[in-house]
């Protein structure tokens, strides 16, 4: 072999580790590459998802204070009556699809008919028109610190009485359970003033006819109880 031939090969060599070690450096740039763009994926993952579970606990937040708000135990008069469903007190031009709890009824009703407001002794008188039915409502406290609420309302044909229990975000017809020999064809005036609640029978000349009667005996409320009184 001359010496030409040699340093031939010699270089060609030299040249085949150079672009060796090239294409290594290169695989080794690339793999760092992708591992930098997974770190980068990877963190964007871990961003979205940590916002996805803030929201997520910041909307159960706001569920959760909703529904607190919702059961939350009324304490006067007004709370009670801004709660008070239809079936109880049907309200003039409420559209529960459009007016949630009829709330933009129960405004205007305020604004037009509201008589007497008494939250010391929890006490409410509100008025009525033609197709407005008329209102009283009177609180007993029980030792428990819960209350009934006794609901009158009042029409062109008829006067009725509920005695109530708001528990749970719920609203629950007592009357039965809480009132000695309760009876629809009574008629119980409740008290502004006072826990004395007088029972008069309805008289019945029509069927739907409630004008009150004789006064048959009284309802005192005494331990969280109404007892009867001749």
């Amino acid at each position: 072999m001359n010496l030409k031939l040699l340093m031939v090969l010699i270089f060609g060599c030299l040249l085949l580790n150079a672009c060796a070690g090239t294409a290594t450096q290169n695989a080794n740039q690339t793999d760092g590459g992708k591992s930098a763009g997974a770190k980068i994926e990877n963190n964007v993952n871990a961003a979205t998802v940590n916002s996805a579970e803030n929201i997520e606990i910041k909307t159960y937040s706001n569920q959760t204070e909703t529904n607190e708000a919702q059961t939350k135990q009324p304490r006067t008069v007004r709370d009670f009556f801004n709660l008070l469903p239809e079936k109880y007190f049907p309200l003039e031009g409420c559209e529960p699809q459009k007016d949630v709890n009829c709330e933009r009824a129960r405004r205007e009703y305020v604004k037009n008919f509201l008589e007497v407001e008494d939250t010391a002794n929890g006490f409410w008188k509100s008025g009525c028109d033609g197709a407005q039915t008329c209102l009283q409502m009177a609180l007993f406290k029980r030792p428990d610190a819960t209350y009934i609420v006794a609901v009158q309302t009042l029409n062109e044909t008829e006067e009725t009485n509920y005695f109530l229990e708001y528990k749970g975000g719920k609203w629950f017809d007592i009357s039965a359970q809480v009132i000695p020999d309760f009876s629809d064809k009574n008629i119980y005036e409740l008290p502004r003033k006072g826990t004395t609640v007088k029972v008069f029978k309805k008289n019945f000349p029509e069927p739907e006819y409630s004008e009150r009667g004789a006064k048959i005996y009284d309802l005192e409320w005494k331990d969280g109880k109404f007892v009867r009184q001749k």
